[in-house]
């Protein structure tokens, strides 16, 4: 690595002996991870999965529901080649298909 080759010639101009040049990158290298990690830039403190979470049949139910009012509600403000008509947004989509996922309780 273009670091190690700094540090090895930084330690052989500093005229250290060949054996403290030889580990000098690797010395470099375990020190600035462990300052990394001091700093908490380096390193992952968090757990490593979070712990699943089960929706609720209502959430679920809802879910569906949602879907299927998208569906509808895409297949009323857009062409066949999948342009909004004209005047329409996405948020009149939106607004739509909460207004349908409501009536389908």
């Amino acid at each position: 690595m273009i670091a190690d080759s700094l540090v090895a010639n930084a330690a052989v101009r500093a005229g250290l002996p060949p054996g403290a040049v030889a580990v000098a990158p690797t010395v470099v290298r375990g020190i600035s991870e462990f300052i990394g990690e001091q700093a908490g830039i380096i390193g992952n403190n968090a757990p490593a999965t979070a712990p699943r979470r089960r929706v609720s049949a209502a959430r679920r139910k809802g879910n569906k529901n949602m879907s299927k009012a998208l569906k509808a509600a895409n297949e009323k403000y857009r062409k066949k080649n999948g342009d909004l008509r004209a005047g329409r947004t996405q948020a009149d989509i939106m607004r739509y298909a909460h207004k349908l996922r409501r009536k389908m309780k």
